[in-house]
């Protein structure tokens, strides 16, 4: 059975990330465990007994930490443009430094194979559509320290250390480590407490977005293929415009009370429509991408279920706040 180490592993998808792949290998989770769901109710995950935790900073990871793990799932990092804004010194130091140190570190441990989780805000605004060979144009700190350190993790590829680079699109869906600054989940959140949604200039700004669900199988499947070789890719299930957004979602959860507001004095610099070239080469043909209605029934269910709110700990800036 394989060791998988996920590091990051107790966030918003490091947590679904985690229960997803106990089901066939044994995990180990790193993290500092800021977000201690997994800790607080590992006896209620199914597979627990495949389940481990290092509690530890990013940047304090010893040669140690990888003994016997054959991959690396690297979640690491500051997670969004406003929480890097906070302190961009710190975010370089994380996202880059310690991103960057921490697969050096893999590497000469003997991990053989290395998941790199980065976002397609490397494109940053774009008036075409982009793929991987597209020019990237970052305008945030978390895009810009995230660029950096995906290219140099990349170089460090090599026969016997294979790196797979995934450029996550926005991600949307339930974890019980739930985030409420994506723009989905915060959009159905608002639609259950009647609340309007507004929109930061004028909504035709458009965004890829995929599901953790989506998200899990293709860390699967990457698992389970040893001969994969290295790549860098996007993973996307569709874009919209925000406005077409708000749309869909109030459509699918029949919602007519509340309005969808612009805010035409806060506009939203990133404009970015993502395509693949490479998904298909590395992943079946036929992939089958999560049902976008039923996601967001889910989503909306599990909300409800789990009565979630916003604070400091569904919303990232306001956690960053306080730790920095």
């Amino acid at each position: 059975m394989k060791n998988i180490l996920i590091s990051g592993g107790a966030g918003y998808l490091g947590t679904v990330l985690t229960q997803y792949l106990l089901k066939k290998y044994n995990v180990i989770v790193y993290d500092k465990f800021y977000f201690p769901w997994l800790k607080k109710n590992k006896k209620l995950i199914k597979y627990s007994n495949r389940l481990t935790f290092i509690n530890k900073n990013l940047t304090d990871v010893k040669i140690k930490d990888f003994k016997n793990i054959d991959i690396v799932c690297d979640l690491n990092g500051i997670p969004n443009d406003p929480a890097a804004e906070i302190n961009p010194k710190i975010t370089w130091d994380i996202n880059y430094t310690g991103r960057l140190n921490f697969a050096k570190i893999a590497k000469k441990a003997g991990v053989k194979r290395y998941i790199f989780n980065s976002t397609c805000s490397v494109y940053g605004f774009n008036k075409n559509k982009v793929n991987e060979s597209s020019k990237l144009n970052p305008v945030s700190t978390y895009a810009k320290a995230n660029l950096k350190s995906e290219k140099k993790v990349y170089k460090l590829r090599s026969n016997s250390f294979k790196v797979y680079v995934l450029r996550n699109s926005t991600l949307f869906g339930f974890s019980n480590v739930l985030r409420l600054d994506l723009v989905i989940n915060l959009f159905v959140y608002n639609l259950l407490k009647n609340k309007n949604l507004i929109i930061d200039g004028d909504g035709r700004q458009f965004r890829p977005f995929i599901s953790l669900t989506d998200i899990c199988k293709i860390y699967h499947h990457l698992i389970n293929n040893n001969k994969i070789p290295s790549f860098i890719c996007n993973l996307v299930s569709f874009n919209l415009t925000i406005r077409d957004l708000a749309l869909s979602v109030c459509k699918i959860l029949k919602n007519k009370k509340s309005k969808i507001l612009f805010n035409e004095n806060n506009k939203d610099k990133r404009n970015y429509y993502v395509v693949s070239n490479n998904f298909k080469d590395y992943f079946k043909k036929n992939f089958k991408f999560a049902n976008f209605s039923n996601e967001i029934k889910n989503l909306a269910k599990l909300i409800k279920k789990n009565n979630i709110k916003l604070n400091s700990q569904t919303i990232r800036l306001k956690f960053y706040k306080k730790l920095f």
